[in-house]
């Protein structure tokens, strides 16, 4: 049932690499598309490159931006997407994988107080020209394992798909795979989430379903391989 308190719409996937070169030549040889776009945020000391999917989804490939740590150094706080967590960066040296989703609405506050789960601390964030809010846990963690979503809100509607090159992938549909689907499900419907979202019973694993260019369906998994 859509809750009428927001629009909320499924905004990007965040793709996590253990070096982004790496990652990003990854997707693009499964994909067949290339990535473009992304820059540098300076907050976290992280770094990415963008595809655009289908409305206003985008794809984002993200990893820790190496030569700024090296440069600058400590960041002073844990990076989000759980970049910093020991779990994640054992995952993405064995391969680069899916880690969690985001959604936009219009009012990030109104989301956050209804949303039924803790979904961090709104952060103000830059990346070039572009400034947005997004939510953040204090220790970087992800919600379930990534199945839950981040929120974000752009100021202006300024999302970057908006200006990267059609790519004609699409994302068929995000499964968020849970042992208590119940439970995922009635959050889900709850937030009232635009999109092709699919809850289903099993182990914890965020899994990508993109139909690319050709034709073909790929399945990212969060899941170890």
């Amino acid at each position: 049932m859509r809750n009428a308190y927001s629009r909320a719409v499924i905004d990007h996937l965040v793709f996590g690499c253990d070096h982004l070169q790496n990652g990003t030549s990854f997707l693009e040889q499964t994909l067949g598309v290339g990535f473009s776009g992304g820059g540098k945020h300076t907050l976290m000391a992280t770094h990415n490159r963008l595809l655009k999917l289908q409305d206003s989804i985008y794809f984002e490939a993200i990893a820790i931006d190496h030569e700024a740590v090296q440069k600058y150094g400590d960041i002073g706080r844990k990076r989000w997407f759980s970049l910093d967590a020991d779990r994640t960066k054992q995952r993405l040296a064995q391969s680069p994988r899916p880690l969690t989703w985001v959604v936009a609405v219009d009012n990030i506050y109104d989301a956050v107080s209804k949303c039924g789960y803790d979904a961090g601390q709104i952060t103000t964030m830059t990346r070039g020209d572009l400034e947005w809010m997004l939510t953040i846990a204090e220790d970087g963690s992800l919600v379930e394992d990534g199945l839950l979503p981040a929120f974000i809100q752009w100021p202006g509607g300024r999302n970057p798909a908006n200006k990267l090159p059609e790519s004609g992938t699409r994302l068929q549909r995000l499964i968020l795979q849970h042992p208590q689907p119940d439970v995922i499900g009635q959050i889900i419907d709850q937030l009232g989430i635009d999109g092709p979202v699919e809850v289903k019973l099993g182990p914890a694993n965020l899994i990508f379903e993109m139909q690319t260019n050709a034709g073909e369906l790929v399945s990212l998994s969060s899941a170890s391989v």
